[in-house]
């Protein structure tokens, strides 16, 4: 099989501000390196100054607290392995383009090992009332954004019970090293099985609300699913990462020969289950791939791979269909919605058989 020439590790999707994808080959080892893992900014990468940076907890709490970074590096931590994919990733996929959004390929997706204090550690400490329902998290990246006439900061918020969850994290590492600028530094949320907006970057302030479900900027107007009409539109934010596969190899466009042995191979994930089955489709149906799933945490993608001899020559469409522990299946074509969130059609892509 003849390959293309190397890619960079980041392809460049916005330069101001920031925004990068990996190439689908980077996307090959099970743990993704961090300068192959995509960035998704929505402001200027703010600079914070370690000294200065305090995290605050407070609202609808008995005891609010303000932690410095030594603070949080005193109380116990813990590791997670989780993809992180941006609700946006594949948005290439959909037939017209969504005015003013990024138009991801699908890169926009990573698997690391993730290091920091479990949130409800922190929020248990604070002392949360009775009739707190949401955690919102505030970062310190802020600006103004086209067609908005104020500045926003980026916020977001979480049910109590998935921020009490054991597993959501006030990250402070990212494989084994600190978080870099893009990442995060010092302190960033992750929550694993959501999409990557829920991720909070640049963490600064906590605070937990009562009342009506909180709606800003990125979880009220953005990072929602709207469908329908006008006057009969229905939203509802972004949240669990809907089951998906990618082919990693061979590449898009890549020659292969004809009667020679080929691995075709992939990622697949998803945020209610782990993922139970693949199935790809070489020309002539569909085909059970072999899992991963010794290695695979639970909020980890799953590696994939079934071995084709192709048969006959000329350019061949290849799919890949991925299926988790509860039975959510790929679809074959996207669920449309305004923003173009969660795309997970089945994976395709074309190589010619020489």
């Amino acid at each position: 099989m003849s390959m293309k020439k190397e890619e960079p590790e980041l392809v460049i999707a916005r330069v101001s501000p920031l925004n990068a994808e990996a190439p689908v080959r980077a996307l090959r080892s099970s743990t993704t390196p961090v300068s192959s893992f995509f960035v998704r900014s929505h402001f200027a990468v703010p600079r914070v100054k370690l000294s200065g940076w305090r995290l605050s907890v407070g609202g609808e709490v008995d005891n609010p607290r303000e932690l410095s970074y030594l603070d949080l590096l005193k109380m116990p931590m813990k590791e997670v392995s989780a993809t992180l994919e941006c609700a946006g990733n594949g948005r290439a996929g959909f037939a017209v383009p969504a005015e003013g959004e990024l138009r991801w390929g699908h890169g926009a997706v990573g698997n690391a090992t993730w290091t920091g204090v479990p949130l409800r550690a922190v929020l248990g400490a604070a002392l949360p009332r009775k009739g707190a329902k949401e955690v919102v998290f505030h970062g310190a990246d802020s600006g103004v954004l086209k067609g908005e006439e104020r500045a926003l900061t980026f916020s977001r918020s979480l049910p109590v019970e998935k921020a009490m969850d054991g597993d959501t994290m006030i990250a402070v590492k990212m494989n084994g090293a600190r978080l870099t600028p893009e990442h995060g530094y010092p302190a960033r949320l992750v929550v694993p099985g959501w999409y990557g907006v829920a991720s909070v970057k640049w963490l600064n302030r906590i605070e937990l609300v009562s009342g009506k479900p909180y709606r800003a900027f990125f979880n009220g107007v953005k990072y929602v699913y709207v469908r329908g009409g006008p006057g009969e539109e229905i939203s509802e934010p972004v949240s669990e990462m809907r089951v998906k596969s990618l082919i990693t190899q061979p590449s898009e466009g890549d020659e292969v020969d004809l009667g020679r042995r080929v691995e075709v191979a992939g990622k697949a994930w998803s945020g209610g289950a782990m993922v139970s089955r693949v199935d790809v489709d070489l020309g002539d149906g569909w085909r059970r791939a072999e899992l991963q799933t010794s290695s695979a945490g639970p909020f980890e993608w799953v590696g994939w791979s079934i071995v084709w001899t192709p048969r006959k020559k000329g350019e061949q469409l290849i799919r890949a269909r991925a299926t988790d522990g509860r039975g959510n299946v790929q679809p074959l074509e996207p669920e449309d919605n305004r923003y173009q969130y969660g795309y997970n059609a089945v994976s395709r892509l074309r190589v010619r058989v020489v």
